[in-house]
């Protein structure tokens, strides 16, 4: 096998050595100084290209989209799912004269039925709409709860019976021919909650 004159194995070198140093020289002060940054501008470029179409496109949509925003104002106005009133103690008021309508409509014998207490609570979990909530207890039987919980729940606005918590008592006087005491209604805790149409805190 002949090898290659010495003399051409060092043009061989020399070519290729004189290629490495003029890739190098390219990269370092052609390419990173002046080609890279056209580049990136070009690409640049063709994003604002791409969000200008987008903007066009939704600029010739303007219209319809008022359209659907003044819709969704004018149901949200009209919605019967919030509470009506504009401040938290109004619209707790209302919770109240709401549950307080139920207890007469289907609670039957007062002494059996009746509502003990009542308060607003504050505070709470931020959410969505603004929360409105009142705490109450009452002394009821069974049947008739279960029929102020469904006219509660049922209806509209949209109202919540929460932290329903239900207590057994015994009243003091006991019945002739009888050991313990006659069982009474039973005692009654629960969070009754509605949302205003008031914005409250927007969620992360």
């Amino acid at each position: 096998m002949r090898l290659l004159p010495q003399k051409n194995n060092g043009r061989l070198m020399a070519v290729v050595l004189t290629l490495i140093v003029l890739l190098l020289a390219y990269l370092l002060g052609v390419h990173w100084w002046f080609v890279a940054p056209h580049l990136e501008i070009a690409g640049q470029m063709g994003d604002l290209r791409e969000q200008q179409q987008r903007f066009q496109e939704t600029s010739k949509q303007r219209a319809e989209i008022e359209k659907r925003l003044t819709d969704v104002r004018n149901f949200e106005q009209s919605n019967q799912a919030f509470l009506s009133q504009a401040d938290a103690a109004g619209a707790a008021s209302d919770l109240i004269q709401r549950m307080k309508q139920a207890v007469t409509e289907h609670g039957g014998d007062q002494n059996r039925c009746q509502v003990l207490t009542h308060q607003q609570l504050s505070g709470g979990k931020p959410e969505l709409y603004e929360k409105v909530t009142i705490q109450v207890r009452m002394r009821c039987d069974l049947e008739p709860l279960s029929s102020i919980i469904y006219q509660l729940e049922s209806g509209k606005p949209y109202l919540f019976v929460e932290q329903l918590m239900i207590y057994k008592q015994n009243y003091g006087y006991v019945a002739p021919g009888q050991k313990q005491p006659q069982q009474s209604a039973l005692d009654i805790r629960f969070n009754l909650s509605g949302y205003m149409r008031k914005r409250g805190a927007e969620k992360a």
